[in-house]
């Protein structure tokens, strides 16, 4: 799986890859930065490998090595660490099979890189670093999903006896040998992507991405058994975060904070075992900004993220999105002082972007186009939800939905669920005539725009998104869908948006009352209002006016 070779590395070079993304990162005392991620094919699919870079001046990095398998699988969410003997670990995840595999490279100043021979770790996805505990094992963080995410790709490699659980495994013995000793059950957990940290008092926590933000599980035994789950209160976008402590002794977040999507990437800082972050500092504002991983030595903080993957749609798309996978520099002195004051810290610095393919390269993208009959036989044959895949594959834009027979559409779902999803004949009728819908320029956005019109008109009013779609005659599904798809946020989220940035003003410039505000804005309760405001900008609605309402 492993490949160094110079010669065969050059067919995963920038000029290769549509898309790359989830990266990891780790930074030797010595001063050489390794940073992974993965790529391959046109997305999260069968033909994904990992990727190693190497730099020894944090600007210009190298291409060092690449991992696959090749047939029908998938290498992918890679994990870089130096464990507490100093070796570099790459860690990553096979689909289908559920497996968890490693490789080790004692010496990674190295001008040569050596590496170990790749060993099975555990059953299961691992996406973030293990924790040292201070009683000398290592706990890896590896989790069975759910079987319906990524439930095709899964499909070969999934048991009856697995049970979805955010687990830990135990090594002893330095990684010779692992054991599952544990794991959590947190409900509305989303790919759990879970970290544990090991509080002072010897209680582990354990943080879970959830559809929520972020839940936290407790195990009181050193991780056999674990409480229930309960939100933690860290809020985020359903996207990785990374906590850990510090050489200090601190618990450092990386986490979206006031966020509208996977935006305002920020760097918090706790000093009361992770109860409250005071302090912060903004690492990246931009959207499309996601999957953090942090190391640290000497003080200094290094985190990597992505930003636009480039991995849906077409090619042109793609080219479209900027495919970048990004590094910060940072100290806790600046995340108490709210900015870089640190002589050496940098922000946003470019570690790999991607431009268009080879001279010579086809379209990845670009396959044969099956009949609508084909096609819905071949999508009944894989199973799933075939009427999403069908979807998927004939996406509506904001012009092309007035240009179908909705009615019909919907009639012909209704039938083909009825008949228990396998009649082929009313799934062919219904592709048929989504994939004849005119594609219009992407920059035409009539219903987006009708519904911002609407909203705008109707914003001191508490009206629902049902009586919006139908002043619009289209249903509650495609509105929210489309408008998620263009914009990036709900409606409801550009609803609160607007109807906050509305009381601002009224605060700054007004004496209304707040209850007044509240109704003039369309919240149906001052509490409410208040609940929303404080949650956006970390203030309550009167504290915003004491500190920003101008003079007279």
């Amino acid at each position: 799986m492993l490949i160094t070779d110079k010669n065969e590395l050059e067919r995963f070079s920038d000029g290769h890859r549509v898309w790359q993304g989830i990266p990891g990162i780790e930074h030797t005392k010595e001063g050489r930065t390794f940073i992974t991620f993965y790529s391959g094919a046109t997305g999260e699919t069968y033909g994904n490998y990992v990727l190693l870079y190497r730099s020894d001046d944090e600007k210009n990095f190298e291409l060092v090595a690449a991992i696959e398998k090749t047939g029908k699988f998938r290498c992918f969410d890679p994990v870089l660490w130096i464990d507490p003997l100093g070796r570099l670990w790459i860690v990553w995840n096979v689909m289908p099979g559920e497996e968890v595999y490693g490789v080790i490279c004692d010496n990674p100043n190295a001008d040569t890189l050596k590496w170990g021979e790749e060993f099975y770790i555990g059953r299961g996805i691992m996406m973030n670093k293990p924790t040292v505990l201070s009683s000398g094992e290592w706990l890896f963080p590896i989790a069975i999903w759910p079987s319906d995410v990524h439930e095709k790709l899964r499909a070969s490699g999934l048991k009856d006896t697995d049970e979805p659980k955010s687990y830990v495994y135990k090594t002893s013995d330095n990684g010779e040998s692992f054991t599952c000793i544990g794991g959590s059950a947190v409900k509305d957990r989303r790919c759990d992507e879970h970290m544990v940290l090991e509080l002072k008092n010897g209680v582990l926590a354990m943080y879970v991405r959830t559809r929520y933000g972020i839940a936290v599980s407790y195990s009181y035994d050193r991780g056999v058994t674990w409480s229930r789950g309960e939100d933690s209160g860290l809020k985020g976008p359903c996207s990785r975060f990374y906590i850990g402590r510090l050489e200090s002794g601190r618990v450092l977040l990386i986490n979206h904070v006031n966020f509208t999507g996977r935006n305002n990437l920020t760097a918090l800082l706790s000093d009361d075992e992770g109860k409250t972050f005071p302090y912060s500092v903004m690492l990246d504002e931009r959207s499309g900004i996601s999957y953090p991983d942090v190391s640290e030595t000497d003080g200094n903080i290094y985190v990597v993220y992505d930003r636009e993957r480039g991995n849906r749609g077409t090619l042109e798309e793609a080219y479209k999105a900027a495919r970048e996978i990004l590094v910060a520099k940072i100290t806790e002195e600046d995340i108490i002082n709210g900015a870089l004051i640190s002589e050496d810290s940098y922000l946003k610095r470019v570690v790999s972007k991607l431009g268009k393919l080879a001279d010579g390269e086809s379209d990845p993208f670009a396959k044969k186009e099956l009949s609508s009959e084909e096609l819905a036989e071949k999508l009944i044959s894989q199973g799933g939800d075939v009427v999403e895949e069908a979807f998927a594959l004939f996406p509506f834009n904001c012009t092309s939905v007035y240009d179908i027979d909705l009615k019909k559409v919907e009639s012909l779902i209704k039938k083909f669920e009825e008949s228990g999803k396998n009649d082929a004949a009313l799934l062919s009728q219904m592709i048929s005539i989504i994939r004849e819908a005119p594609k219009r320029a992407s920059n035409e956005n009539p219903i987006i725009d009708a519904i911002k019109s609407y909203i705008e008109e109707h914003i001191s009013e508490d009206f629902q998104i049902s009586e919006l779609a139908e002043s619009l005659r289209i249903s509650v599904y495609y509105l929210c869908h489309m408008f998620k798809a263009v914009t990036g946020i709900t409606v409801t989220e550009y609803c609160n948006s607007l109807r906050i940035t509305k009381a601002k003003q009224l605060l700054i410039n007004t004496d209304e009352t707040v209850k007044s505000i509240a109704q003039k804005c369309g919240f149906c309760t001052a509490a409410y209002f208040a609940e929303i405001f404080a949650k956006l900008e970390n203030v309550s609605p009167t504290e915003y006016r004491k500190i920003h309402k101008k003079e007279n």
